[in-house]
């Protein structure tokens, strides 16, 4: 119930004061799912998870669970990351969820951008992947940047976001290659389909999102 409370307040919220727009939610597959998107701003997670018609999952950083912002995030099905082992037992809580059907948030580059831009797919993402073969969902997210990128301390409280689902990559597609030649594709791929949201958006989001 606090979710779906958490869920209906950040929805009006970003309505009123960011005019969010969702676009290509018929992409998205009912089961599991890794929601692989852009990241560049601390509004990402809770923008991509009202756009998803189901419950998400997302990690974020331990130290941000503190006051108002932690409690947020908590009740949008935030987990907290610390470093060393606890990364491998949250690695098993997130293939434990992606089994049971459930839909992760997870950020490929590891980090807020520094500059706005699509940075280096890492290679944790490949690894739930080749243990589960759920689907991998791009998505993009636009707006939250300026609203609240890593030079600012608070976020503006009027601008304009958007979210943008694209075509899921599937396991079989890769599960005949080689690993490392599959790993590298994989990310290959998945910087292309964003970067093609991103296209697609800024180009007038006229028709379905490729």
């Amino acid at each position: 119930m606090l979710y779906s409370i958490v869920i209906a307040i950040v929805t009006l919220f970003t309505k009123i004061f960011y005019r969010h727009k969702i676009y290509g939610q018929i992409h998205i597959q009912p089961g599991a799912a890794i929601l692989a998107s852009n990241h560049v701003s601390y509004l990402d997670p809770p923008l991509l998870s009202i756009s998803c018609p189901d419950k998400v999952f997302f990690l974020a950083r331990k130290t941000l669970f503190k006051g108002w912002f932690g409690k947020l995030i908590y009740a949008l099905n935030s987990r907290p990351v610390s470093s060393g082992t606890a990364n491998l037992q949250m690695f098993r809580e997130i293939s434990a969820l992606l089994e049971q059907g459930k839909k992760i948030i997870l950020f490929p580059e590891g980090t807020r951008s520094q500059d706005g831009n699509l940075g280096q797919i890492k290679p944790g993402i490949f690894l739930l992947f080749h243990r589960t073969h759920c689907a991998i969902q791009p998505a993009y997210i636009a707006g939250s940047f300026s609203i609240w990128g890593r030079e600012r301390r608070w976020p503006k409280f009027f601008g304009k976001t958007a979210c943008i689902f694209g075509s899921p990559l599937l396991w079989e597609r890769y599960e005949k290659t080689p690993r490392r030649e599959a790993e590298a594709q994989l990310a290959e791929d998945l910087r292309n389909a964003i970067l093609s949201l991103k296209e697609w958006y800024e180009a007038g989001a006229k028709g379905t999102p490729p």
